[in-house]
């Protein structure tokens, strides 16, 4: 193994402790709302990573554009004509319907999606549950077993290991920032969405949207963009039912 080799795998243990201790995603914590996921996708290329991992690895939140030049892949999805992204795509829904009160057109999201979605000074955050992006749930996917840092061995042991302590800091930054709407999507991971508040939830439309309300923050559960069975139809009630819960406060 030769000097650059040894140096290229002691940045990226650095950079992967820093995503660790720091990252929680894109956007404005200083904001109304704030979109929740379990952790970014990646196609798993290792100098990709070490790219993404560089352009984030001086705070907590950043803009999803500006901040992320160096990873063209990313970028692709924020320049002229880009198409809508799958998972933007019902987030974005959403954050139009809560500021304009209509459903928003693809054409409506895209433009979104290219020129304000992510961005800091903005009236939204887009955060992640944990800090490491992955290609799948697979084992056979996991790339950080090579990093020799505790608890990375494998993804189980990544949960274990992190996702208590994430779940502790997101709640305490909940509580610093105050945002009106926190919504996770995805419903695979309800029970880890569950234990951000002390709010109980309620099954508001069935298989479809949970609701929880603390003094401050509305929490509400919501399909992943990409799941199957949820219809245009099922996106505006859920958009419908989160604006009414944050005016039965």
């Amino acid at each position: 193994m030769n000097n650059s080799t040894l140096s290229s795998e002691g940045n990226f243990r650095h950079l992967i402790n820093e995503r660790i201790a720091h990252f929680w995603g894109y956007g404005e914590l200083d904001s109304d709302v704030w979109f929740v996921g379990m952790e970014e996708g990646c196609d798993g290329s290792i100098p990709k990573l070490i790219k993404r991992f560089e352009a984030t690895s001086n705070g907590e939140v950043f803009d999803i554009c500006d901040d992320m030049g160096g990873d063209a892949d990313h970028m692709a999805w924020f320049t002229d004509g880009a198409p809508t992204q799958a998972t933007y795509r019902k987030l974005i829904y959403l954050l139009r319907y809560f500021q304009t009160s209509k459903e928003p057109s693809l054409e409506d999201i895209r433009e979104y999606q290219i020129n304000h979605f992510g961005r800091k000074n903005n009236d939204h955050a887009l955060l992640e549950l944990m800090p490491l992006p992955a290609r799948s749930l697979h084992a056979k996917d996991w790339v950080y077993a090579s990093s020799g840092i505790e608890g990375l061995s494998s993804r189980r042991e990544y949960l274990k290991m992190y996702k208590p302590e994430r779940i502790k800091r997101l709640r305490e930054l909940i509580q610093k920032h105050k945002p009106k709407v926190v919504i996770c999507y995805s419903m695979v991971y309800l029970e880890d969405w569950r234990e951000i508040t002390d709010a109980p939830f309620h099954e508001t439309i069935p298989k479809k949207l949970y609701v929880a309300k603390d003094d401050h923050t509305v929490y509400a559960v919501v399909p992943h963009s990409v799941a199957h069975g949820v219809s245009n139809n099922d996106w505006k009630q859920i958009a419908e039912k989160i604006m009414e819960a944050t005016t039965r406060r």
